[in-house]
This record gives structure tokens, sequence and C-alpha cells, in this order.
């Protein structure tokens, strides 16, 4: 039993294993932390509305670490993929790299409305962060769909009825 609790976590921080575990974390992360956060701004609950924007953070600032164990896998991952893939896995991987800075840029601005919890203008604080959270939810879903297409052939890509 300790030797696959051993191999269990020598898996998850092998970064071909640890960017698979962390890349659905801001999906996941941001659509509990902003339903939590409509929940708490309609009954104004405090601590509730802190609660959810430290969820919010931490789901934006795991990106970080994500594109750092990816980068860090990618080699790996195209040696055992078919060569034709390397320009599509490479290309995914630019685009997750490039599309960092909402992320980044939501985490701080989470970061600034929970320290003016006790200003007039929280509130206000808090509408920027709910429609920043839910724009940047549908940008993660729109770039998890483009990680499905590249590394999930049975995903096909959608193709408008005429």
């Amino acid at each position: 039993m300790l030797r696959e609790l051993t191999t269990l976590w020598k898996s998850v921080l092998d970064p071909e294993y640890a960017h698979l575990l962390m890349e659905s974390l801001p999906l996941y992360g941001l659509a509990f932390g902003v339903t939590l956060l409509i929940v708490a701004y309609v009954v104004n609950e405090r601590k509730c509305r802190m609660l959810a924007l430290g969820l919010i953070f931490l789901s934006c600032a795991s990106v970080w670490p994500y594109l750092d164990f990816r980068l860090k896998a990618t080699p790996r991952i195209l040696a055992t993929r078919a060569v034709e893939y390397g320009p599509i896995i490479r290309a995914q991987t630019q685009l997750r790299q490039d599309t960092a800075w909402p992320y980044y840029l939501m985490a701080g601005t989470s970061l600034v409305v929970m320290a003016m919890t006790h200003s007039r203008h929280a509130r206000w604080g808090v509408v920027v962060v709910i429609i920043g959270s839910v724009a940047l939810f549908w940008l993660n879903v729109w770039l998890h769909k483009k990680e499905c297409e590249v590394y999930h052939p049975n995903i096909k890509r959608y193709v408008a009825p005429r």
C-alpha cells in the first residue's frame, strides 16, 4: 500500500500527468466561484463573498503552474504522438500561453476586490468580478474544446447545419 501511494505521489509530480490534473481546475473553480459569488452578492453575505473571491483567485492563479507543467511535458507529449500532430500540439500550447493574461488579470482583480471589502465601492468590484469571471469561464470552455479537438480524435469539430 505504501509503495502504491509513493508511486501515485511521483505520478502527480510528473509534468505529463500534473498538467492534465490542473487543466480543468480553472474551468470548474471559476464555475463554482462565480456561482458562490452571485449567491453571496444577492444575500449580501461578506464571508461567503470572500470565500468566493478566494476561490476565483486560486482558480485563475492555477494557470501559472499548469502552463509550467505543460511546457515541461510538451517534448514527451510530442514524442508519443504521430509527427503530423506536432504543429497542432505546439499551436495549442502557444494558444494557452497567449490566453493566460486574462486569468492573471482576474486573479489580481479578485485580490483587489477582496482588499476593498469594507469600501463603499466593494459591491461594484464584485459586479466587475462576476462579469469578468463569466466571460473568462466561457473563454475557458472554448479553450477546453480546442484542447479536446487536439488530444481526443473522437471529438469532432462543430460544423453548422446548412
